[in-house]
């Protein structure tokens, strides 16, 4: 498989939701590494600043990842604004808040929505991706999971359960591309500190989650870019024999 890194002196990206928290750290460990990254939003305003910082190596482009027809148009159009495709990385989901939903809580419409992004997203986009990553001779779709794949937080039942699903999906998608030399990891962070954590934090506790998580890590909170850093090394040459599996970066939580 071609390495992505040796596309155009770095990786030609499209990540969903990178121009925020983990997103943009990822975003920003493609940029360091040389590459170009199409950032897929619903607010494409939310990338300014990424775009004001590197010019037109960030190309912002709208999407609600929970369309299945717009994500299809936005991997396609993301592929041809970046001159083809090495690396995917389905990192938009609903997370926090309103992520949190007690079993007896859990409404057709929570449900929907959570499963229609955590995982219809990241199953459409990368079927989407597929054609433009052969043509480039292989690539590299990275899921962002969830510890919680593997320890379900109280109270975040479809959450959880969506995560665990990027597991499998995962390793399904790994076995059926590698003939076609396209590598499938999951990444599931631990415990990460985001742009507003105090506010997210006080919004999970209001909904009576978190307690288990937050402030449970032995090395402590993690950086964004602790993540950012993992997927740019997971999509690197250094990692070539590394697909099928979920990458716990947790800083020893699930310990």
């Amino acid at each position: 498989m071609k390495s992505p890194t040796q596309a155009s002196g770095g990786p030609r990206a499209i990540v969903t939701g990178g121009a925020a928290n983990i997103g943009r750290a990822i975003t920003e460990a493609f940029l360091a590494a040389g590459g170009r990254v199409v950032i897929g939003q619903r607010n494409i305003a939310a990338a300014a600043t990424l775009v004001e910082r590197y010019g037109d190596r960030v190309i912002p482009l709208r999407v609600d990842v929970s369309d299945f027809e717009q994500c299809r148009r936005f991997i396609d159009d993301g592929a041809k604004a970046l001159g083809g495709l090495d690396v995917l990385v389905n990192n938009s989901a609903v997370t926090g808040a309103p992520a949190i939903a007690k079993l007896a809580d859990i409404t057709p419409a929570h449900f929907e929505n959570v499963v229609r992004v955590n995982l219809g997203g990241a199953l459409f986009c990368s079927q989407a991706a597929v054609p433009h990553m052969k043509a480039a001779g292989g690539g590299v779709i990275v899921h962002i999971s969830s510890v919680n794949a593997l320890r379900p937080q109280h109270g975040a039942v479809v959450y959880a359960a969506t995560k665990a699903g990027l597991t499998s999906i995962t390793q399904s998608m790994a076995r059926e591309l590698a003939a076609d030399g396209i590598r499938v990891v999951a990444i599931a962070p631990g415990d990460i500190a985001l742009d507003n954590a105090a506010e997210t934090d006080a919004a999970i506790a209001a909904k009576g989650a978190g307690g288990d998580v937050v402030n449970q890590t032995p090395l402590g909170r993690g950086r964004t870019a602790d993540i950012g850093e993992t997927v740019a090394f997971v999509c690197s040459p250094a990692a070539r024999f590394v697909t099928g599996v979920t990458w716990v970066v947790d800083g020893g939580l699930l310990a």
